[in-house]
């Protein structure tokens, strides 16, 4: 803290210093966040049943899969499920990562074909950059498999 013309100044990174001793808490609400967005937006494809699964699975025509629609989305759907899981409980962290990395590169390329603009591209893009650096992050001090 400075004093300066009889006013009480407090430098701004002094004033926020504190929170650096809850690194780890901090690293666990943003994996817990990043897997419950992942649950809450995929498991109603999930539960939804085929006519979802083949809409989410379409999205890999823009990777040169033409067939199989349903499997697909099926699959990417469990996988995204599954990522978030793992993301929240640290258990298999990178793994679970990897998924719900694999299913949001699969849904950039589809929304990048799109004729959209850029600003509907960004989120796809944004989701991928966090997920890549939760990669070499890992997860934290709070989680199931740490001992």
């Amino acid at each position: 803290m400075k004093f300066r013309g009889g006013s009480l100044r407090v430098a701004p990174m002094a004033a926020l210093q504190f929170l650096s001793k809850y690194r780890e808490t901090g690293l666990l609400l943003f994996r817990a966040s990043l897997g419950l967005i992942f649950i809450i937006l995929i498991a109603p494809i999930l539960w939804s049943g085929q006519g979802s699964w083949e809409h989410f699975g379409s999205a890999m025509g823009y990777l040169d899969f033409h067939s199989h629609y349903e499997f697909w989305g099926l699959v990417g759907a469990m996988a995204g499920c599954a990522g978030g899981a793992l993301m929240i409980l640290g258990l298999f962290f990178r793994i679970g990562v990897l998924f719900a990395l694999v299913v949001t590169l699969v849904h950039l390329v589809a929304v990048w074909h799109s004729r959209g603009e850029f600003l509907v591209r960004l989120p796809a893009f944004e989701m991928s950059i966090l997920l890549i650096s939760l990669l070499f992050i890992g997860p934290g001090r709070y989680s199931v498999d740490k001992s």
